[in-house]
């Protein structure tokens, strides 16, 4: 019986075979991270003016006299509140793209295996950021509609049982 991974047909080596950075791998690596370091640098820009943006979006609010906010379901500072929220959320995936495009810059101009490694560590932290906070989003849109859904439901009933007794 075969309990190891390998398919059947196939033999493992005993040592495991090294990976090879050549010229073209190199160039393809450093490019991926010149475009790493661009979309990060760009995103910690857009986070610093969400930041920026929900403060003065609290602040303006909080000034804001009642009569001039309208009629709102909850304090109208809190859509500052959820600004800075985002941006506090945005912050680590762009740090580690961030890392990760400084590391693998240096360790392909340098043939540093080390900084490879950490190169690479941050490339998955960042995409296994980015998979955990779709999931949670997308669950929270289908709970959204679920809710959604009942809502309009119950408000019919309320509508239809109102409109009875007229």
């Amino acid at each position: 019986m075969n309990t190891t991974n390998e398919t059947p047909g196939q033999e493992m080596p005993e040592q495991h075979a090294k990976l090879e950075i050549t010229n073209e791998l190199g160039q393809i690596l450093q490019s991926a991270g010149k475009w790493g370091k661009f979309l990060s640098i760009l995103g910690f820009v857009v986070m610093g003016m969400m930041v920026f943006g929900g403060f003065v979006m609290s602040i303006v609010f909080l000034v804001i006299p009642g009569d001039l906010a309208g009629e709102m379901p909850f304090p109208p500072f809190l859509f500052g509140l959820i600004y800075l929220i985002i941006g506090a959320i945005y912050f680590l995936p762009i740090l580690y793209l961030y890392r990760f495009s400084s590391n693998i810059n240096k360790a392909v101009h340098s043939k540093n295996q080390d900084q490879l490694n950490i190169a690479f560590t941050n490339l998955k932290a960042h995409y296994r950021f980015i998979g955990i906070f779709t999931i949670v989003m997308f669950a929270l849109y289908i709970l959204a509609f679920i809710i959604m859904m009942f809502v309009g439901i119950f408000a019919g009933f309320a509508s239809g049982v109102s409109g009875l007794s007229a």
